[in-house]
């Protein structure tokens, strides 16, 4: 399994979105969203498979999309799954003065995953417990327990904070997978909108973060100041090899007709059955055609729709019937 690098946790707020409006910005109408309680000071809350927005909060306070790391792959696998141009559209409405703020980043997590064995966890807890490195942070901690053992640098609540740890432990997987440590970027608040300022890939982004903040060194007792030593060998070698071989990782890029097939079998299987109940199989094909207009198809379905010499066959059918009303005009 090859290492890579993924978004791991999204919250932002938008005043220009409605909730409903949100959700279609996202590409996730389709999906059935849970009615819940809000947080944050909002009422209420929307909520599918790790994805929740926010709503009925003050008048200033707009919507607010929260995913965790699973509402990350949900969104990757359902939705448009382009942080990028969410990001563009954040950044478009983003404003210093919170006056005229209309969206903003609160957090995001970017996480590296490693597979291969180029971070090794035991080394940097015990170098950590030595003192060896040069951080930005006042804190730091190493933690031992029955999830493995962590290495935590900065604060939970400060803007910037470094974790790594045993995610083979966390998840249980540790039958199935030989090594999976994270070393993971809570970033929030303004340093959040500075990393989605910054250009370059995502790997570029997260090792200029990580390396403004974090370095490991090889000690020496000839200078007391820290910042002039050498990097520790495994240190570097984890930055120059994850800088090159890294990849940012969206499961979505492989959507297949099974997974369109469990999506439709297992989400929409009982609406459809009612309305073809209700209307019959030809006015349903009728309704759902004309609901596509003026819409653009979300690009994983389009993708999977162009593969298939069966891709156009709803306005064949419409055609042959005589029941695409706009191809008799």
């Amino acid at each position: 399994m090859n290492n890579y690098i993924i978004y791991d946790f999204l919250s932002f707020s938008s005043k220009i979105h409605s909730h409903l409006a949100l959700i279609d910005y996202l590409g996730l109408s389709e999906l059935k969203f849970e009615n819940l309680k809000g947080f944050y000071g909002y009422r209420d809350r929307l909520y599918y498979e790790g994805i929740s927005i926010h709503y009925n909060g003050r008048d200033d306070m707009g919507v607010c999309c929260e995913m965790s790391g699973k509402g990350c792959r949900t969104w990757e696998k359902y939705g448009t799954s382009d942080y990028d141009s969410l990001f563009q559209e954040i950044l478009c409405n983003y404003s210093d003065d919170s006056e005229k703020r209309q969206m903003n980043l609160t957090r995001l997590d970017v996480a590296y995953d490693d597979f291969t064995g180029v971070l090794d966890l035991p080394l940097l807890c015990s170098e950590s417990q030595k003192h060896y490195f040069v951080s930005r942070f006042k804190d730091w901690q190493v933690i031992f327990g029955n999830k493995g053992i962590a290495v935590n640098h900065g604060s939970n609540k400060s803007n910037v904070y470094i974790r790594c740890y045993d995610k083979r432990l966390e998840q249980g997987v540790e039958d199935k997978i030989d090594h999976w440590v994270r070393l993971e970027l809570q970033i929030r608040k303004e340093c959040a909108i500075g990393f989605i300022k910054q250009k370059g890939s995502i790997q570029e982004k997260y090792f200029k973060v990580l390396n403004n903040y974090l370095r490991y060194i090889v000690p020496t007792s000839n200078t007391s100041n820290s910042s002039v030593l050498d990097t520790a060998p495994y240190w570097l070698n984890f930055i120059e090899n994850a800088e090159s071989m890294s990849i940012f990782h969206k499961p979505s890029d492989n959507y297949s007709f099974d997974k369109l097939y469990g999506f439709v079998n297992n989400q929409l299987s009982g609406a459809i059955t009612t309305y073809i109940d209700v209307v019959g199989v030809e006015q349903f094909l009728i309704d759902i055609h004309n609901s596509r207009k003026g819409k653009k198809l979300n690009p994983k379905y389009k993708a999977l729709a162009e593969q298939s010499e069966h891709g156009d066959n709803i306005l064949k059918y419409l055609a042959e019937h005589g029941l695409d009303k706009d191809k008799k005009k």
